[in-house]
């Protein structure tokens, strides 16, 4: 008899875990392959822009955007069916290598990841890196420009007076509203050192 129940116990716990298994893959969430646990890395960037540029060279797409200086490798497999072409509105993120961004995630307006990229995580204090956010205001006068950083909603200022002279950038033709995307370093709490801007 004790042998019985041993063994009825031992199917229904084999029974719930198997049944726990497999309505867990149905309910996950879809992350299109990505690791949800996004790791800071100083060298990765997420931009917005408008394509100014498209063009298939071999396995991956070159793609230029209407503002800052990189060029963007975007795989075919990155890429996907999409109809992308001059004037498109898109989201690149990737790593940073020299003048070139290795490409690997791509959202075109009106997908999910356009508005929230999956693998953008806030510059750490203390660090330099890469850090987005929306344009709320600018004071010239003082050299600041202050926006909204994307995932913690804070307001950060950009101290745009030490920018690198080697890729200048016409930060006072930025305006509220605007996304940007800014390289440097954290000066103090509030107050984030720019070296580079892609707008």
């Amino acid at each position: 008899m004790k042998d019985r129940k041993s063994l009825a116990v031992q199917i229904a716990a084999a029974s719930g875990l198997a049944f726990l298994l497999s309505t867990s893959v149905f309910a996950a969430p879809q992350d299109y392959g990505r690791d949800t646990r996004a790791v800071y890395r100083a060298d990765r960037i997420s931009t917005q822009g408008q394509i100014s540029m498209i063009s298939r060279e071999g396995d991956r797409y070159l793609i230029k955007l209407d503002h800052g200086a990189y060029d963007y490798w975007v795989p075919v497999a990155t890429f996907g069916d999409r109809p992308l072409q001059v004037g498109d509105q898109v989201r690149l993120s990737g790593i940073v290598n020299g003048d070139l961004v290795n490409v690997d995630m791509l959202a075109a307006a009106g997908e999910p990841y356009y508005t929230v990229d999956p693998n953008y995580v806030a510059v750490p204090f203390g660090t330099n890196g890469w850090m987005t956010g929306t344009v709320q205001n600018l004071n010239r006068h003082m050299g600041y420009v202050t926006i909204k950083e994307d995932t913690s909603g804070q307001l950060i200022k950009i101290d745009v007076r030490h920018m690198d002279r080697g890729h200048p950038v016409k930060v006072w033709s930025i305006r509220p509203g605007d996304r940007i995307t800014i390289n440097g370093s954290w000066e103090k709490r509030n107050t984030f050192d720019a070296s580079r801007i892609e707008y």
